[in-house]
């Protein structure tokens, strides 16, 4: 029995495929854990992570750099727009002061300073 040439190569090619590295099957994705100990240690890291995980990936508050009086507002902008239970005074010191010491405003990696949070109150 005589197989056309092409099909003898096209199995073949199929053959190898099938048993390289990067076509087999990759293993699922497996997250991340969302724990407080992913955030920086410091006082009122646990109330403030789960206060922001509540509603938000840890990823978007960790990738975030503000001054105390910046995360203030944001904290006001959530409450106003978003429905946020106001926070009380105790509680809303604890998470300003977490936060501000933990992700402080940093220069931008790329776009030669003109990037812009989209999270600050534009002007």
């Amino acid at each position: 029995m005589h197989l056309p040439r092409a099909l003898l190569v096209a199995l073949a090619v199929l053959a190898g495929a099938a048993t390289h590295p990067t076509l087999a099957q990759q293993p699922a994705f497996q997250p991340g854990a969302e724990t407080p100990e992913v955030w920086p240690a410091g006082p009122g890291r646990e109330e403030t992570f789960y206060q922001c995980t509540a509603c938000h990936a840890t990823g978007l508050i960790t990738r975030i750099g503000m001054t105390r009086a910046q995360w203030n507002d944001i904290i006001d902008q959530m409450v106003a727009k978003n429905a946020m239970p106001e926070p009380e005074a105790a509680d809303r010191k604890v998470y300003l002061d977490y936060l501000s010491a933990a992700f402080p405003p940093r220069a931008p990696q790329q776009g030669g300073g003109n990037w812009r949070n989209p999270f600050q109150p534009q002007r």
